[in-house]
């Protein structure tokens, strides 16, 4: 059997099996947006990684290695934010060739630092080795979060409303413009720029994740890495529920909704499926949701929308599309190892 055949969250549902050998004091392992174990009686820490790749999670001629150091750091932030924590300290691991210029790797950098200071993380060590195949980055992130306050995606509960922050669809869209410029020259400059921003530069919402956990609103939370689409189902599996999710209520970046005319790619696929836009999606009682819409708008003037509702696991995740019309929602976020 090879990899393809089982994509990359099979994959990843096997090697979870039989990792803890020491189960004191971890409360969560591999299945979640970070592990967490307890060190104390007052804080569990949270770890996390990521590991970007040159071809595959981007290639150097779209993107500056400054902006490639801030969005190493800032994916890695997202995971914490997903559990209301908040993070420390980071180890960083680079392949690279020998022929990388020292001017590069210096911009590099100077961009994970950059992106680090914002959120007063240290980067505290890591590992250099040669990479003759690409540029490869992993950035391990330590966080903590206290005991009572953690958020997890594996407790959903039928009757949750499904809400997200920001808006949806802009990274999608600047991806399809760096990846193809001149195919997509019409469009107009402020709005390219924009999406391409989105894509770039994303913004890890700690603020939000930290509020959502100290106000203890949210019954469960992801971020959103892989697609709207993907990561619910990723919500849904860990905590046995299904959901509906209504298209009407999407919130869809409107230059990403102008990109999309443009290019002729539907705006909502681009927020459904498209990924790599770092907003929350999380899961609150009835009662609470007006609470978060208020008092994320008074702390950080900051958008949050009602998208839909978790069901019984045996109503399935379902989409009401923009006819109205209810059918099954597809996981048809990045995958990788999917064909």
């Amino acid at each position: 059997m090879k990899i393809s055949e089982i994509g990359e969250f099979g994959l990843i549902n096997r090697i979870s099996k039989d990792t803890i050998v020491n189960p004191k004091n971890i409360l969560l392992g591999i299945g979640d947006d970070c592990a967490a174990y307890y060190t104390s009686t007052d804080k569990i820490v949270l770890a996390t990684c990521d590991m970007l790749v040159e071809n595959i999670h981007f290639t150097l001629s779209t993107c500056s290695p400054r902006q490639l150091g801030k969005k190493a750091i800032a994916v890695n932030i997202s995971d914490i934010a997903a559990m209301g924590g908040i993070p420390r300290q980071a180890l960083l691991s680079l392949g690279s060739s020998s022929d990388t210029s020292v001017e590069f790797i210096d911009q590099l950098a100077d961009g994970m630092k950059e992106e680090a200071k914002l959120f007063e993380v240290n980067i505290v060590g890591g590992d250099t080795v040669r990479s003759p195949l690409g540029l490869v980055i992993n950035v391990t992130l330590i966080g903590e979060v206290e005991p009572e306050l953690i958020v997890r995606r594996s407790t959903a509960k039928p009757g949750d409303l499904i809400m997200v922050t920001g808006e949806l669809g802009g990274s999608a869209a600047g991806l399809s413009l760096l990846l193809e410029e001149k195919k997509y020259s019409s469009v107009p400059l402020n709005i390219a720029e924009e999406v391409k921003s989105a894509h770039l530069s994303p913004t890890p919402r700690i603020k939000e994740g930290r509020i959502i956990a100290r106000e203890r609103l949210a019954n469960s939370m992801i971020d959103i890495s892989d697609g709207l689409a993907s990561d619910l189902i990723r919500i849904c599996e860990a905590s046995t529920v299904g959901a509906k999710v209504y298209a009407s209520k999407i919130p869809i970046l409107s230059a990403a909704k102008e990109v999309g005319r443009l290019i002729k790619k539907d705006p909502l696929d681009l927020a459904l499926y498209g990924g790599e836009d770092y907003e929350l999606l999380f899961t609150v009682s009835p009662k609470e949701a007006d609470n978060i819409i208020k008092l994320l708008k008074k702390e950080l003037n900051a958008k949050v929308s009602v998208i839909g509702e978790i069901r019984e696991e045996k109503e399935g995740i379902k989409l009401e599309n923009l006819q109205g019309k209810v059918v099954d929602l597809q996981p048809k976020g990045y995958n990788h190892f999917r064909r």
